[in-house]
């Protein structure tokens, strides 16, 4: 199963094909940016892919560390920046 198809089995709905580099938004109850090659703020694994699933669902952020299930970030976020 591949990363798009992980995350809608996940999410419950396709991600859109924007590809995300950077979050800023709130997270586990702190303002902060999740950024694609860095770690989760607070520690965390080495975010490898973040995926919008439509502005009525969550993010899905992808890390090294996920066997099946994504790190889930509810809107609103505050920006959110593609891959140019």
């Amino acid at each position: 199963m591949d990363l798009r198809e992980r995350s809608e089995a996940a999410v419950g709905c396709v991600a859109k094909p924007v590809r995300i580099f950077k979050l800023d938004c709130r997270f586990e109850g702190s303002d902060c940016q999740i950024e694609v090659g860095k770690p989760l703020p607070g520690g965390g694994a080495v975010v490898t892919a973040i995926l919008d699933h439509g502005r009525d669902e969550s993010f899905a952020v992808f890390t090294l560390d996920d066997a099946v299930q994504p790190t889930r970030v509810m809107r609103p976020a505050y920006e959110v920046t593609a891959f140019s």
